[in-house]
């Protein structure tokens, strides 16, 4: 019964968000998108019966405030990218194979995303160019540097590879922590993106679930110091977010499958 008005909402938000990128961003500059993509994401969270919840921690800031920064995030489902668009829009770094996917793959690449070519060798390089200069015009950006989703109940190692791009434009790194909450208040495994599942099958199973509850918890910014590496700022920033959300952290999520590529 979810599915019969969760699904046709879900397919008109596509073809309306992809009408506005080719209608309506043309006709305003990056604080219009903005606002577009906000409030598209919402909606779209909504449709997917997700209840969108933004949680600042103690020192943490009002997300949306803050620009030319890099948000450093884990990484459960696809349903990340837009349960954090929903607090503050930002360009992602996104594996190249997104384009692929139906209708979400276009929209995807229209929204100010960097998408990253894997096994190419200098891939890595030009994104952290292309998110330096993404930072020095005042935007946000923001990585998942687990670089696979997991389960959500534990953090991978981060990898600092695109966090450099950070360290050398000197700009605020914000650790931001994604969980999502099932009608009781315990963890939710409905919209975890894991293993062999397709996004057509991850969707048609999010849509027929009961209300999912995401928090978004922003943490204490971290500002790259003197001697500071990407190394030492993604750490942190992994210590942050294991904090936040009382996650462990572990090199491999016990008694789970594989995740996928971020």
């Amino acid at each position: 019964m979810r599915r019969t008005w969760r699904l046709p909402l879900l397919i008109a938000l596509l073809f309306g968000g992809l009408a506005t990128t080719f209608f309506v961003f043309p006709l305003g500059r990056w604080p219009l998108h903005r606002r577009c993509i906000q409030v598209w994401s919402r909606w779209l969270l909504a449709a997917c019966g997700v209840s969108f919840r933004a949680l600042p921690a103690d020192g943490g800031e009002r997300l949306a405030a803050l620009h030319g920064c890099m948000l450093v995030a884990n990484h459960i489902s696809w349903l990340d990218i837009f349960a954090i668009h929903a607090l503050a829009p930002s360009g992602f770094v996104a594996k190249a194979e997104i384009r692929r996917w139906p209708l979400v793959g276009l929209l995807v690449a229209r929204t100010g995303n960097i998408f990253i070519e894997r096994g190419r060798r200098r891939a890595v390089h030009e994104v952290i160019v292309r998110l330096k200069e993404a930072i020095a015009d005042g935007r946000r950006v923001a990585v998942f540097p687990e670089g696979t989703t997991g389960d959500g109940s534990c953090l991978l190692p981060f990898h600092a590879n695109l966090i450099e791009a950070a360290v050398e434009a000197g700009a605020m790194v914000v650790p931001v922590g994604v969980r999502y909450l099932d009608r009781d208040g315990g963890r939710s495994s409905g919209v975890d993106f894991v293993g062999d599942t397709t996004f057509v099958a991850s969707v048609w199973r999010i849509i027929g679930a009961p209300m999912t509850v995401v928090e978004v918890h922003v943490l204490a910014p971290i500002v790259p110091g003197q001697g500071d590496t990407r190394h030492r700022i993604a750490e942190r920033a992994r210590e942050s977010i294991s904090a936040g959300l009382e996650l462990a952290l572990a090199d491999t999520p016990p008694g789970t499958a594989p995740g996928r590529p971020a």
